[in-house]
């Protein structure tokens, strides 16, 4: 069973628009992923105080869960 994430990480630091998944392939694995407009907002986000204090809650909530964050830059984007 899948644990129950109620935080609400897009009100702390203020994406474009988020996403969130469960891996196929490995049970209990998730991704969050977050659109910023440019890398200086992202950066900008990041560096907040409320992105500092929903990283402690969610260290805090869930200690046992090793996390890993990268920060890509959108080069190419096409439709279809």
């Amino acid at each position: 069973m899948r644990p129950t994430i109620s935080r609400k990480p897009s009100r702390a630091f203020k994406p474009e628009k988020g996403w969130r998944f469960w891996s196929a392939r490995e049970a209990g694995v998730h991704y969050a992923v977050y659109r910023f407009a440019d890398m200086a907002r992202l950066d900008t986000a990041l560096k907040s105080e409320a992105y500092k204090v929903l990283a402690i809650d969610f260290d805090r909530s869930w200690p046992a869960v090793t996390r890993t964050r990268d920060m890509l830059d959108l080069v190419q984007e096409s439709d279809g």
